[in-house]
């Protein structure tokens, strides 16, 4: 299996690839408009193997919707598009994940936060995510990657 890919910009033929990978990994569907969105894409086959997003918000953004089709999985395919959507970025960044993922985006330097540090709909979403995934036995976590310094 060829282990060449690309991250690249998505188009709007990426679409309905981007929302069934959403769908399968069960993901939250709110605020996902392919412009947003990088993807990886196998060399060989043309298939995209990966995706992610910033989302903007009026009071911040958020990388979200990070998802790697499962045979591609624990191959570098997520981090690629992390660092690729990281380094677009200027200002500070958050995410929502599950606390067992904790230790994976603390690599790329997210820390843990908590409500104190949201705004507006973004508190709104932690606050209904922690409601849903306590219901599934799970637990959401709010992250934050502050801004580079500037040199």
């Amino acid at each position: 299996m060829s282990e060449t890919y690309t991250i690249r910009s998505a188009v709007a033929a990426d679409e309905a690839t981007i929302k069934a990978l959403i769908r399968a990994e069960h993901l939250d569907p709110m605020n996902v408009r392919w412009q947003n969105f990088l993807v990886a894409e196998d060399a060989d086959a043309g298939r995209i193997i990966g995706i992610g997003q910033i989302k903007p918000f009026r009071s911040g953004r958020e990388l979200g919707s990070l998802a790697v089709v499962a045979d591609r999985r624990q191959r570098g395919v997520g981090g690629a598009i992390i660092r690729a959507l990281i380094a677009r970025e200027r200002g500070p960044l958050l995410l929502f994940c599950l606390a067992f993922r904790e230790p994976y985006y603390a690599k790329f330097g997210f820390k843990r936060c908590g409500l104190r540090e949201l705004r507006g709909e973004l508190k709104l979403k932690y606050t209904l995510g922690t409601v849903f995934t306590r219901l599934i036995g799970r637990r959401l976590i709010v992250m934050q990657r502050l801004a580079p310094a500037t040199k």
